[in-house]
């Protein structure tokens, strides 16, 4: 039997109404990775058989003494809870320029708890409770399913009141509201107030951090109190779950005004834009131009440059190598691998036979004290580790056409390349400048030429490619054509058929404090394929 559309929302909506009605309900939440969260929250929770949701965040966890270790984290996931994701900053999200980078964020929390056996989150928890509408876009397509927020904007941000109840017929799910934040200054009387915000289609969400937090004494909870709040609950009947207990409740409410706003609203009004859309503002026709020569469409101009575009007298720039405009991932495969890519390491080398590779160059940086550089969000780099965040430095373009790189790392390493084209292909140097007080050992690097856009040589195989000890070749499906790149001190030749792409990776010499080292490598197209190096 067909049933209508206005059938089934009614008849959700009864089953929604009735199950709120029949329970009193209460969402338990945990923020920050305590480390009492593991040693005395989730043991009483577990006896009075609760639920409840653990938001982990990596920002304090260097703090072992008083924040939780993955392996804390995997043994709260053993006892029967939930895990959700609270990104690995902890930055201010509601920032333009934050949420640029939240899907690697949100990534970076998932590598590690799979290293750990706990299954990829479906429940997030806003940072500082802050929240605004491109970051909310960004939680949606990385298959979030609930998020929290906080009591505001409803009630100014550390107000000892009860906030609003969670209503799934008027809160969107990834905006649901926090009925009761805990701090210091809670009385009993004032949980018993927040508890009582429970009514039929309202759900009460408590919002709590260490129990207590001696490293953040202003959210902290008395351990006393907390059991009290927690047997009150027990005694009254309560039903306490988790956030992903909501599966047959939440839903998306497009009507709900906060899925457009942003909180709190940044200072004098001024958005922090990302680094590439600022500089796409501010260099406008010529990232204009060079997106038109890459093939964007207006819709994609428009959203990377996050305004309408003026595209009339647009001049489109013309030779073979061209800074990659960013924006559309240059991968077609294999994305997980390479979340937020930065266009600063990425150029465009144009084919005579149609469309262009992107050379990542370099993706990646490996030595002695680590994975140092990293294009984009994969694996924690040394910088992760220290929750500091490495933005996009776009190519100096030069009048001639070629193009040139410089990043500054936090130790005092710098690296960087240049890249000119000459004679039918583009040649390349990789260097690295070691400002630290150590010598920097094995300098593995990756260099990725990728075929997303690159015509008739896209074919997701490496049946295709051919590796010699210092090049890899493509082959075009039609016959007749290769790209080959070769690197001096080539430790690996390889290629990825999910992505796909060729590597030719060189290993940099080893870099006394004070010295800079550097290699050299081509790609180019050839009708014929020769015995490769």
């Amino acid at each position: 039997m067909k049933i209508s559309r206005r059938t089934f929302l009614a008849a959700s909506a009864a089953r929604l109404t009735a199950e709120t009605a029949a329970s009193k309900l209460v969402v338990l939440t945990f923020d920050d990775a305590v480390k009492s969260h593991l040693r005395f929250v989730a043991p009483l929770l577990q006896k009075l058989g609760f639920g409840a949701t653990f938001f982990v965040s990596h920002r304090w966890m260097p703090d072992t003494e008083h924040f939780m270790t993955w392996q804390d984290i995997a043994a709260i996931h053993a006892m029967g809870f939930e895990i959700g994701n609270h990104t690995w900053t902890h930055d201010n999200f509601a920032s333009p320029r934050n949420a640029a980078r939240l899907a690697g964020e949100l990534a970076l929390i998932e590598y590690e708890l799979s290293k750990a056996g706990v299954p990829k989150p479906v429940s997030f928890a806003w940072p500082g409770n802050a929240f605004g509408p491109e970051a909310l876009e960004i939680l949606e397509k990385c298959g979030y399913r609930f998020a929290r927020r906080g009591i505001s904007p409803e009630l100014p941000y550390g107000t000892l009141n009860a906030g609003p109840a969670y209503d799934p017929s008027r809160h969107d799910k990834m905006l649901i509201p926090t009925t009761g934040d805990a701090y210091p200054g809670w009385t009993f009387e004032l949980f018993q107030k927040v508890i009582g915000e429970t009514r039929p289609g309202r759900i009460v969400i408590l919002q709590f951090h260490g129990v207590p937090d001696e490293a953040h004494p202003w959210v902290h909870t008395p351990p006393e109190m907390f059991q009290r709040y927690m047997e009150y609950l027990s005694r009254q009947g309560f039903r306490v779950l988790a956030m992903r207990d909501l599966k047959d409740l939440g839903r998306t409410v497009l009507d709900d005004s906060f899925r457009l706003k942003r909180y709190p609203e940044p200072k004098e009004g001024k958005l922090d834009l990302p680094a590439e859309m600022a500089a796409n503002r501010e260099h406008a026709s010529f990232w204009l131009g060079n997106m038109e020569r890459h093939g964007y469409t207006i819709e994609e101009q428009r959203r990377f440059f996050g305004q309408p575009i003026q595209a009339d007298h647009v001049t489109v720039p013309e030779g073979a190598l061209l800074p990659y405009p960013g924006g559309r991932h240059p991968r077609a495969g294999f994305l997980e691998g390479a979340v937020d890519p930065m266009r600063g390491t990425k150029l465009s080398f144009f084919l005579p036979s149609g469309g262009y590779v992107v050379i990542d160059l370099p993706e990646a940086v490996f030595s002695n004290l680590g994975l140092i550089f990293l294009a984009h969000t994969h694996i924690p780099t040394i910088w992760n580790d220290q929750n500091v965040v490495i933005e996009n430095v776009d190519w100096r373009r030069e009048s001639e056409g070629s193009l040139h790189s410089h990043w500054q790392l936090p130790n005092g390493i710098e690296l960087g390349a240049t890249a000119k084209y000459a004679g039918g292909g583009v040649d390349m140097t990789l260097w690295l400048k070691n400002g630290t007080g150590q010598q920097l050992t094995g300098l593995r690097t990756q260099i990725c030429a990728m075929l997303k856009e690159a015509k008739g040589y896209s074919a997701a195989t490496n049946d295709n490619k051919r590796f010699g000890k210092m090049s890899a070749a493509v082959g075009r499906a039609e016959g007749g054509q290769w790209i080959i790149t070769r690197w001096e001190r080539c430790g690996r030749a390889w290629g990825n058929p999910r992505c796909p792409c060729i590597h030719a990776d060189p290993i940099l010499p080893d870099c006394a404090p004070g010295e800079t080292v550097e290699v050299k490598g081509r790609l180019w197209t050839a009708a014929n394929l020769n015995q490769l190096e």
